[in-house]
């Protein structure tokens, strides 16, 4: 693993690489930076934005071919386009008249923009190759989760809301046109996802309603899921995650009950459920604990002479049986809302085989599934509450962060490797991977650093 050097940046969440990894985009006050993803002290382009009012620049996103990418500033209405490659004078620029603008994506066809306006009155949709070519959508809720596009990016499937009914709206994004409206049983729709391979749209209702429901293209429902109809204890919360496997074949539903169910795609019945218990049985699973080691005699003179000392740490076996998993529990007087539960995070791996799980009462721990056999493969305690993991776009690597400066990465077969980041400085709260699988970006307050993958 190599790092490079530090470089400033003031926002965490805008940090995008390119589609095709040849660049990373990083926002200093108004200010959008592209730098070389391969040699970031290289500095491709920089775009300065006429926004007035801070934070300047409150939303990055690359178009799918890479060679545009939009900057938005909703606290002053108003959306912008730059080139990358081609001239760099070229800008085009978005302003709603009528609402204010409060989210903007791409289409798949990397030639439109979609803004949403305040309040939800409509979604818009502007094109970049005739400026008076405008469409507008009416009634869209729950951005952006409502929104997803068919993988081959020929249909958009939009969250609707009228007539006091939840609706999935189908649109041909060649004409932009309503292609079919699939009426869902729903309280509140919350969310919709598409599936890899197309075939099938999964849509979710509100927290407080364990409603799923799996709709085909052609609006066929097939299947509306609720834990009570299979006779599991259903506790009246709701999905928290999503997610697809890569083939489709499996739908992954975290809930607020500590509890992954996996439908699988003929019956779109649970194959599994993956609770998530703060005891796990002996020989269950491989269990590793991170814990502080001493320091060596030069690491104790680097330590003296730092300005912020570094904690060295490591990962053992934990032999103890059964292992426990720490657990954090709310105060009694805080509000519902702000109470801890559920599955924050559930998603496979590149090819499938893993499936990666938090819950968000159990901070410090990650969970990994063999999904071939339903069964866990290991569980991952920290020393830290975990602030960031992802998988590997091309491999079974789950790469993890603690807030510290320390990038953790856990492979099937090498058990789980911890490298420190050149700076003691850094507190790791966010990562990005490259799309190429190469390299990924780990983030702190102020600064962003790029490790590469040499193993």
């Amino acid at each position: 693993m190599e790092f490079s050097d530090l470089y400033k940046q003031e926002n965490s969440p805008l940090v995008r690489f390119s589609p095709d990894g040849r660049y990373i985009a990083v926002v200093v006050k108004h200010r959008l930076i592209l730098r070389d993803s391969e040699n970031p002290k290289r500095i491709h382009r920089v775009h300065t934005c006429a926004y007035e009012t801070a934070p300047y620049i409150q939303e990055v996103e690359w178009s799918p071919d890479s060679e545009y990418i939009l900057t938005a500033s909703y606290a002053t209405n108003r959306v912008d386009v730059w080139s990358v490659d081609g001239d760099e004078n070229w800008r085009c620029a978005i302003t709603d008249e009528v609402a204010r603008v409060e989210k903007a994506l791409w289409a798949r066809d990397s030639r439109h923009v979609l803004t949403f306006s305040e309040l939800d009155l409509r979604l818009s949709v502007w094109s970049l190759l005739e400026a008076d070519d405008r469409r507008y959508i009416q009634f869209p809720k729950t951005r952006p989760s409502g929104l997803s596009f068919h993988p081959d990016g020929t249909y958009m499937a939009l969250a609707q809301r009228h007539d006091y009914h939840d609706y999935i709206g189908i649109y041909n994004t060649d004409t932009w046109q309503l292609v079919r409206e699939i009426a869902v049983d729903t309280l509140d729709l919350a969310g919709l996802r598409w599936s890899p391979d197309g075939l099938h749209i999964a849509a979710w209702d509100m927290a407080a309603s364990y409603t799923v429901v799996v709709a085909n293209a052609a609006g066929i429902i097939k299947r509306v899921f609720r834990p009570s109809d299979d006779n599991e204890d259903d506790d009246g919360l709701g999905v928290r995650s999503c997610a697809w496997s890569p083939g489709g074949q499996l739908l992954a539903l975290g809930g607020f009950d500590r509890r992954v169910r996996v439908l699988n795609h003929l019956t779109w019945r649970p194959i599994a459920t993956l609770a998530h218990r703060p005891t796990i049985g002996a020989a269950a699973a491989d269990v590793f604990v991170e814990v502080e080691v001493g320091q060596t005699l030069a690491q104790a003179s680097q330590a003296a002479m730092a300005s912020t000392p570094r904690h060295h740490t490591r990962f053992d076996l934990d032999a103890s049986a059964p292992a426990t998993i720490r657990v954090v529990t709310p105060l009694h007087d805080a509000p519902r809302a702000d109470q801890r539960a559920g599955i924050s995070f559930a998603e496979f791996s590149a090819d499938g085989a893993l499936l990666a799980t938090m819950c968000e009462s159990m901070p410090h721990a990650l969970w990994i599934w063999h999904v071939a056999s339903m069964r866990l493969a290991a569980v991952i305690q920290t020393l830290r509450p975990v602030r960031a993991c992802c998988w590997s776009p091309v491999e079974s690597a789950l790469a993890f962060a603690t807030a510290s400066p320390t990038l953790y990465v856990w492979k099937e077969n090498n058990g789980c490797h911890l490298y420190d980041i050149p700076s003691p400085t850094v507190a790791a709260t966010a990562l990005v991977w490259n799309p190429n699988g190469g390299s990924l970006a780990i983030l702190s307050k102020g600064v962003f650093s790029i490790a590469y993958m040499t193993e």
